[in-house]
């Protein structure tokens, strides 16, 4: 999907779960969870704890054979609905913005990952088409790994901490 003009291009995925959304948010936005659920993910560090608006996160993984080094940080934090992540650094040639929707759905929950990349220079042109195409498979894969934790989880089970 593009964006508004050639400098910005977004890309989502909805994902329908049997989970509420408290569970699903804290399972999402957990570092411990996150390497988990999400294929893409080595190491999700925050640099404090509670996690909330201004926590920086140190992402370590790797996107299909790209290894991913990189911070963000949370510019809305409203549990259990919705998280937004801007990236930090690399500074340059793009910058990102990730949101997490969480939203009830019969007792689950529609689970939306959004991200949307804006370009700071053409150079940055070709790292973005590559970059929607791998997450839009990192999303896919996040989607099947975080169903499957849910469900092996189950009912009752703990929170994981934020």
């Amino acid at each position: 999907m593009r964006g508004r003009d050639r400098r910005t291009r977004a890309i989502n995925r909805t994902t329908v779960l049997p989970s509420p959304p408290e569970m699903v948010f804290a399972v999402v936005n957990s570092p411990e969870t996150a390497p988990l659920i999400d294929p893409a993910v080595r190491r999700w560090q925050p640099d404090r704890r509670p996690i909330g608006v201004g926590t920086r996160f140190s992402i370590r993984g790797r996107l299909g054979i790209v290894p991913i080094r990189a911070t963000s940080e949370v510019v809305r934090w409203d549990p259990p609905m919705f998280a937004e992540f801007r990236s930090v650094s690399p500074a340059w040639p793009m910058r990102m913005i990730a949101e997490h929707r969480f939203t009830d759905h019969d007792g689950g929950t529609e689970y939306t990952w959004s991200i949307t990349f804006h370009e700071l220079s053409v150079v940055a042109r070709p790292i973005v088409a590559l970059s929607a195409r791998l997450f839009e498979r990192a999303f896919a894969a996040q989607a099947e790994k975080l169903e499957g934790y849910l469900a092996e989880r189950g009912e009752g089970a703990p929170l994981p901490p934020l």
